[in-house]
């Protein structure tokens, strides 16, 4: 308790010691009137200086940190538009015709092969009909080749006529079949029986020559014995002169004979040459003709598909699964032209920007590169931007006329809609877009610096 106490009065004391030191403070303008050393004492100098002076030097260390180890995006900004991932299909009809009905409008959603618009088919119908029915001339015409050519290889007559042939014109092809081939053979045999008649006069004219070679050893016997006899005086000279003259007259005729029998060979020979040379010469005609047939068969069923193909396009179907845009045809009745655009197709799917980046740029783009996507429809500053990356760029320029030469990025969107006051937007092909393609980063301090680093590589040099 006495320490209590003790200690009570030392804090006491203190009180009353600091109490009477601060009412003997002075005046806050009193101190001005004191020498210099007092004043110093009675008012220290404000530390306000020494913290502002601290305080911006350290503010000026923060900034420059930030600008040597910050970063900024650099940017190449290239203008473009939404387009289908997969490219916009054009119909197109293939030759002029007369629009006969439209099975879609404008704004329509079609599926992949779905009628579009028929055109006139009467036209290429006709033309397929002539077509087919000259094939089946064709066809027939091969058919009664091959059988006549067959039959004059020795084969059996066989006509295959092809299916659908009516039996009235079967028939008909048989008959000429049978007519041509008798005419053949008609001509044939006549150079068989002229051979066999030449063969005949060649016999009769051989049997002629055996009689001579077999009477001549007799009559040449008896000539000279009668010669023998008219020697010694016993036969009269006249039976030797008629004897003489017979076997003359004999050896004339034999002669003649052979020269019969000669004549009949060769002429039968060239009878026979000539029937063999028919025939040959019929089965040439035969096989040139079956080959003329065959390839105006092919001919005829080239010209056929060419006008189904040209009856099958007067249908125009929807090259695939889209909405159907810039229709150009209202009219029944209506001509269309080759190649003109009907309509076009807009391929359901993802979709992608077709971005024009400048050739100062064109260096620095690189697929894989994130973009930025600012629609012109929708502000990017209320709006925000969509994502995207670079998927190809061109490797050669394209020139225009307006912005000079440029190379085609196709860049890939991270979605197909944009949030709004009213929700979800879907985009559409044909926006308009401005793409800030990131291209690198750089410090803050290599930005401000560039210019001036520019100035000084272009300074003191005359151009």
């Amino acid at each position: 308790m006495n320490a209590l106490r003790h200690y009570a009065h030392l804090w006491m004391d203190a009180v009353r010691t600091e109490k009477a030191r601060t009412q003997g403070r002075l005046v806050s303008h009193e101190p001005d009137f004191l020498p210099a050393a007092l004043e110093v004492i009675e008012k220290p100098v404000s530390p306000t200086g020494r913290v502002t002076a601290w305080l911006l030097l350290l503010c000026f260390l923060l900034t420059l940190l930030w600008m040597t180890f910050g970063k900024v995006d650099v940017v190449a900004s290239a203008e473009g538009s939404i387009v289908p991932a997969d490219s916009v299909k054009l119909v197109q009809a293939s030759e002029t015709g007369v629009v006969r009905h439209i099975f879609v409008h404008e704004g329509d959603v079609v599926q992949k092969g779905q009628p579009l618009l028929d055109l006139d088919p009467t036209v290429s119908g006709a033309e397929e009909r002539q077509a087919e029915q000259a094939l089946a001339t064709a066809q027939l015409d091969v058919a009664r080749a091959q059988a006549i050519a067959d039959a004059l290889r020795g084969g059996p007559l066989r006509f295959a006529a092809p299916a659908g042939t009516p039996p009235e014109v079967v028939e008909t092809q048989r008959r000429l079949i049978a007519a041509q081939l008798a005419q053949i053979e008609a001509a044939v045999h006549g150079y068989g029986a002229a051979r066999a008649s030449a063969m005949a006069d060649a016999r009769a004219a051989a049997e002629q020559v055996r009689k001579y070679h077999a009477t001549a050893p007799v009559l040449d016997a008896e000539i000279d014995a009668m010669n023998g006899l008219a020697a010694k005086g016993y036969a009269p000279g006249l039976r030797l002169m008629e004897l003489e003259r017979q076997r003359h007259s004999e050896g004339g005729e034999r002669k003649v004979a052979e020269a019969q029998q000669a004549r009949a060979l060769s002429e039968a020979r060239k009878f026979g040459d000539q029937g063999v040379q028919t025939r040959a010469e019929a089965q040439q005609r035969a096989l040139a003709e079956l080959a003329k047939a065959q390839g105006d068969a092919v001919l005829r069923a080239e010209e056929l598909r060419k006008a189904r193909e040209k009856s099958r396009l007067q249908r125009l179907y929807a090259p695939v699964a889209g909405t159907v845009q810039q229709l150009a045809v209202h009219t029944i009745g209506g001509v269309v032209e080759p190649a003109k655009p009907l309509m076009i197709v807009v391929p359901n799917g993802g979709l992608t920007v077709e971005a024009k980046v400048l050739n100062r740029d064109a260096g620095f783009v690189r697929p894989g590169q994130p973009v930025a996507v600012k629609l012109q429809a929708f502000p990017f500053t209320t709006y925000g931007t969509i994502p995207g990356r670079i998927l190809t760029i061109s490797r050669d320029a394209v020139p225009d006329k307006d912005i000079g030469p440029y190379f085609l990025a196709r860049i890939a969107l991270e979605k197909a809609s944009i949030d709004t006051e009213k929700g979800k937007v879907a985009l559409g092909s044909g926006l308009a877009t401005t793409n800030d393609i990131s291209i690198g980063r750089r410090s803050i301090l290599a930005y401000l610096v560039q210019p001036i680093e520019q100035i000084r590589r272009e300074a003191a040099r005359e151009q």
